[in-house]
């Protein structure tokens, strides 16, 4: 704790980006993070300085990961799993903690909707706060698959808490996501879609990368990650569930501040449920944010970054977004959902990664693998959409 208070005493002479790079150093020892792991040494806090330090995460077993926030933010962690019970300790953005359990709050708080929390070998952390997520290691391949067109990629999805980008210019180049002065080093997350183009050796350790890029919603950015923390995604992966099923259509309810949920029909027949965030009101208009209504969608895509031409809007830059479903053509999309763990609340039109994937499979049409998007005009192309709020 004598190198937390001496950076404390420091704080006023360091730049925000220095005091949250020895920050995170300091106070990430609780955690799984590599953020240093407890080891505040000199040569540590060197290396911090010049280089990520790589997290060491156990394989293949269940971790939870600090998703909502930025470099800097923190939640409480507790001791009992309610949210008056004393705090014994802070989580910061992107901590890894082995999830022991998901469990009811010990006493109801009436402000929120979701009573869950997950108990960590450090205390209790408010589920919502805290993504599922795993460390699953590939075989990376020296080839990338060729496509029709004589061309090479794949689809690949992120199978790590987070993993550090190797970037290809200067970071101010990039997206904002990236070249945000508070990102310490940018990273991509679990769960997260990218195209990946082009196979490699890095230069200094020899692992195989892949050099991701997005393909739909983005300036046209490439960066190298390893290889054996993204798993290949097959086009047998993605073909359609049930293509020949008749009548299907898909009902989202909201219930004001209750309640979000999502039920795909074929005909009569309920055939998945789910909890949701949907959009709430607008504080201006008063408009539905998810609107109401029945919709004709227009758009299907595996993976889309979701920004406004690349520049930071409305509170979000979000690349990878994997799964989407466009419902109406003014930004309105069912999609998987990596930045919060808050589903059945009003938030966003957002899904947990396995249940938009399963929806997107299910819902027409089917899309080429190689471009994985598609735009469609006219009805009875796709699977309608109805949203209604329940009081």
């Amino acid at each position: 704790m004598d190198y937390f208070n001496h950076i404390m005493k420091r704080k006023d002479k360091l730049s925000r980006r220095e005091f949250l790079k020895y920050s995170a150093l300091a106070l990430g020892g609780l955690a799984l993070s590599g953020r240093g792991v407890g080891d505040v040494s000199a040569e540590n806090v060197r290396r911090f300085h010049q280089e990520p330090i790589k997290p060491e995460f156990p394989v293949d077993r269940q971790l939870g990961r600090i998703c909502v926030g930025e470099w800097g933010s923190r939640v409480p962690i507790r001791s009992e799993p309610y949210v008056d019970a004393p705090a014994v300790g802070s989580a910061w953005y992107d901590d890894v903690f082995e999830w022991k359990q998901e469990v009811i709050a010990k006493q109801i708080d009436r402000l929120r909707i979701n009573q869950r929390w997950v108990e960590t070998p450090d205390g209790y952390i408010y589920a919502d706060d805290i993504q599922k997520v795993r460390h699953i290691l590939q075989e990376p391949l020296e080839e990338l698959p060729e496509m029709e067109d004589g061309s090479s990629g794949m689809w690949v999805e992120i199978t790590t808490p987070y993993i550090d980008i190797d970037l290809m210019k200067p970071k101010e180049n990039y997206q904002w996501w990236i070249r945000d002065p508070n990102v310490i080093y940018p990273r991509v997350h679990y769960s997260q879609v990218f195209w990946a183009f082009d196979v490699r050796r890095h230069p200094t350790t020899g692992k195989v990368q892949y050099c991701l890029m997005q393909k739909v919603g983005a300036h046209p950015d490439t960066y190298w990650v390893d290889a054996d923390v993204c798993r290949f995604i097959s086009p047998q992966e993605i073909a359609p569930i049930n293509p020949d099923a008749d009548d299907k259509h898909i009902l989202v309810q909201m219930r004001g501040i209750g309640l979000q949920t999502l039920t795909c029909f074929e005909g009569n027949q309920e055939v998945f449920f789910t909890t949701v965030t949907t959009g709430g009101r607008d504080g201006e208009s008063g408009k539905w944010i998810t609107p109401l209504g029945k919709h004709t969608p227009w758009r299907k895509n595996i993976s889309m970054h979701y920004s406004r031409d690349g520049r930071y809007f409305a509170g979000f830059d979000l690349p990878g977004v994997g799964w989407n479903f466009g419902i109406e053509p003014d930004g309105v999309y069912i999609h998987s959902t990596y930045w919060h763990n808050a589903f059945g609340i009003m938030k966003s039109n957002g899904c947990r990664p396995e249940d938009a994937k399963w929806i997107w499979r299910w819902v027409e049409p089917a899309i080429p693998y190689e471009t994985g998007d598609l735009i469609w005009s006219g009805y009875g192309v796709s699977t309608p959409v109805t949203v209604e709020v329940l009081t």
